[in-house]
């Protein structure tokens, strides 16, 4: 299935530079106009975003099932979002496979700014999801999740010395992010991912 070329213009640029507020220097600038985010209580959790995943559900309840697959989708985009960033590159990574049209193109984006900039990433991101909005009944399934992203233990280096870059110290590290997936085939696919300027 083909997606629509990635969109550009103010409306896009706009997102785009929020949604890598609370992550990249140079081209992406944290928004100084947000309130300071507050980080997260350690819980534990382990990589990029890895929040504890139900058991398999029956197929008995198509709905469950659907939703399992969702998250673990949404999450292995997370995963290889992170490896990407972690080296300026979609190269060896499986980003492609999670993402496509909007997502993809922001994380293009990102990596082109981080390139640019001679910067990587290091440490996870942590993220809480949740499934709003199902609908199963449709051609292509449609999906809708709301998720809580903690970017405050995602650094940013300079990729030659690894010293880490500094950041506005006002800008927000956990926000509400609005995530639209559908599904192709047997796989859920991020389309789109559209942050608020919003602590969560």
């Amino acid at each position: 299935m083909t997606r629509a070329p990635h969109p550009s213009g103010p409306t896009f640029v706009r997102i785009r530079n929020y949604a890598t507020a609370a992550l990249l220097t140079g081209g992406l600038m944290a928004l100084a106009a947000c309130g300071s985010g507050n980080s997260s209580e350690d819980t534990g959790k382990d990589p990029a975003t890895r929040t504890s995943t139900p058991a398999a559900t029956s197929s008995a309840d198509p709905e469950a099932t659907a939703k399992v697959q969702l998250l673990d989708a949404y999450r292995h985009y997370w995963d290889e979002k992170t490896a990407a960033y972690a080296k300026a590159s979609m190269s060896g990574t499986k980003l492609e496979a999670y993402a496509k049209g909007d997502a993809l193109g922001l994380a293009q984006s990102d990596l082109k700014n981080l390139k640019t900039s001679g910067q990587v990433t290091t440490g996870k991101p942590r993220i809480d999801p949740q499934v709003t909005s199902l609908d199963l009944q449709k051609k292509v399934p449609l999906a809708e999740i709301t998720d809580c992203v903690d970017v405050s233990a995602w650094k940013v280096l300079d990729a030659k010395t690894k010293s880490e870059v500094a950041l506005p110290k006002n800008r927000r590290t956990k926000y509400v992010s609005n995530v639209t997936a559908e599904r192709w085939g047997k796989r859920w696919i991020v389309l789109d991912v559209k942050p608020e300027d919003r602590a969560c």
